[in-house]
Formats: C-alpha cells, sequence, structure tokens
C-alpha cells in the first residue's frame, strides 16, 4: 500500500523537525484537532486519510514549531497536496 501524500509529507515534517510524537499530538490537540494519538500515528503511517482539516491542523503544528525556530513553514496545506493528474 503506498502511503498518501498526506502522510507522506507530515511524516517528512516530523522527521525535520526536532518535535516527539507526544508533543506533536499536544500541539496538535491544542489547535482544536480531534483525531485521537492512535489515529494521528495512523494517519502518519498512512493507514487513515485525514481530513483535510485535521491534516492542515496537523500541518498548522508542525509548521508553528518550525516559524518558532525561525526557520521557513516548509509542511503543505491540504489544498496544496493535490493528487497527480487532479486538477487544481
Amino acid at each position: 500500500m503506498q502511503a498518501s501524500r498526506s502522510a507522506v509529507v507530515l511524516r517528512a515534517g516530523l522527521a525535520m523537525s526536532d518535535l516527539r510524537f507526544d508533543d506533536l499530538w499536544i500541539a496538535y490537540v491544542g489547535l482544536g484537532g480531534t483525531m485521537s494519538a492512535a489515529e494521528v500515528e495512523a494517519a502518519l503511517r498512512g493507514e487513515l486519510e485525514p481530513t483535510a482539516y485535521e491534516h492542515n491542523v496537523l500541518a498548522q503544528a508542525l509548521n508553528d514549531h518550525f516559524t518558532e525556530r525561525g526557520q521557513d513553514h516548509p509542511v503543505p496545506y491540504a489544498a496544496d497536496l493535490d493528487e497527480p493528474g487532479e486538477a487544481g
């Protein structure tokens, strides 16, 4: 099974950060995310496709971390994840 683009970019963002998974999940919930920690882990593995909202909240949590460190915000939001061949 190929991981979704959402899973790929979120995993890459987490890998580039120095955040532990628990810290990401806490930041995500603080921003209004509603998935459980187990669901977020499944989304990062590509086993659960998050809604655009949930992807955006995870991306925002990661991008906030990068911004706080004086870095760019490298994790794309859902609107920027068009699959190859899709219009957009």
